[in-house]
């Protein structure tokens, strides 16, 4: 039997099995199916079950990876954005700065280490802790990541997302005490990442070929102006056709960017491959934790003068490392109903902006000297 049909079942029996514990399980429910999967995944990679490279997760970093994009992006309704309130949209602003500022501490701190890839690396990791690890993928292949770096800064990346969703969960417990009481943000009107709606055939067919023409595009333009990378093109495209009225007659597009997402993440855990951390030793982790701690730092701390809700930093914390799905599990874990809309609305956005921030970063980063 042919072994990429083979690791096709297995990736997407993976994927099943974690959105099953997700709905049967409260403990799971808390946690997320991503982060399930990631794991189960990781677990199989690192005993052997599971190779670490094939052509089959090359398939899914690129076209799926980039129709999960697509996918997920015409969820982003500037409407809603607006309606999740003055508060989140600043905690998550919040947030997305503290990435960025850990990211240039982190690159000061490692260049004698990393030296002319130090811009890559914090752009690649800042995209991840803004917009999530698809971001990751994304920008790290638009900065032409080196193998190497890549696959460690995937497991270093994957484990410290697990360790902050931790943090963010238990966080708020200890933290309450020193922060105002908000109210939450009023999400009953958000209408984000439908996924429980049927899809009919003609549904399916005007996504697969919408999201195959938009793929097809973005590559055409990168070609024509290479200074671009595709994924820029791709976001932008994505989110200009999501602010069209008729896309959102559209059933579908959630279910399929969640699954492709979650697929995704089987991908991300099989290349969470804990001795490709030796080469490089334990200071990618380190560089990676600088930009996680700052992050958090900054987060809470600004979030503290700014008198904003500790359950609402959480959330845009959580949607800023982990995405949308990491989002709505903190919002699940914490008990917050309330807050699940906002939290994936936020994620959603920190899909849209991050591929922007992590280019620039990189960018700036080369022009002050540390490229």
């Amino acid at each position: 039997m042919d072994e990429s049909l083979v690791l096709w079942g297995i990736l997407l029996t993976l994927t099943a099995l974690g959105l099953w514990l997700e709905h049967r399980y409260r403990w799971a429910a808390r946690v997320g199916a991503s982060l399930i999967i990631l794991l189960l995944a990781a677990v199989c990679a690192n005993l052997g079950m599971i190779p670490q490279q094939s052509a089959v997760y090359d398939t899914i970093y690129g076209p799926v990876t980039s129709l999960a994009i697509i996918w997920l992006l015409w969820g982003v309704n500037l409407q809603d954005i607006r309606r999740v309130g003055r508060s989140a949209l600043l905690a998550f602003a919040i947030a997305s700065l503290g990435t960025l500022v850990g990211a240039l501490l982190a690159s000061v701190i490692f260049y004698s280490r990393f030296g002319g890839d130090t811009p890559r690396l914090a752009g690649s990791l800042a995209a991840s802790y803004i917009g999530g690890s698809l971001n990751f993928v994304g920008v790290g292949r638009a900065l032409n990541l080196t193998d190497l770096l890549f696959t460690a800064a995937t497991t270093a990346d994957n484990l410290l997302t697990a360790v902050w969703l931790a943090v963010t969960l238990t966080l708020p417990s200890l933290l309450r005490r020193f922060y105002p009481q908000a109210a939450a943000p009023e999400s009953a009107s958000l209408s984000p990442l439908p996924t429980t709606s049927a899809i009919a055939p003609l549904d399916l067919a005007i996504l697969l070929s919408l999201g195959m023409g938009v793929l097809v595009l973005a590559t055409a333009l990168n070609r024509l102006w290479p200074i671009i990378p595709t994924v820029v093109w791709l976001t932008t495209l994505s989110l200009a056709m999501a602010q069209f009225r008729w896309m959102r007659y559209l059933r579908g597009t959630g279910t399929l960017g969640m699954f492709s997402l979650n697929l995704f993440f089987t991908v991300i855990g099989a290349g969470t491959h804990l001795p490709s951390l030796v080469p490089v030793g334990g200071e990618i982790v380190l560089f990676a934790a600088t930009i996680v701690l700052s992050h958090g730092l900054v987060t809470f701390g600004v979030g503290y003068l700014c008198r904003l809700d500790v359950e609402l930093l959480a959330l845009a914390s959580q949607a800023a490392v982990g995405g949308p799905t990491t989002a709505a599990a903190q919002a699940s874990g914490r008990h917050q109903p309330s807050l699940l809309g906002v939290g994936i609305t936020l994620g959603l956005l920190g899909y849209g902006v991050a591929n922007y921030g992590g280019l620039a970063l990189a960018a700036l980063l080369n022009r002050f000297g540390l490229g």
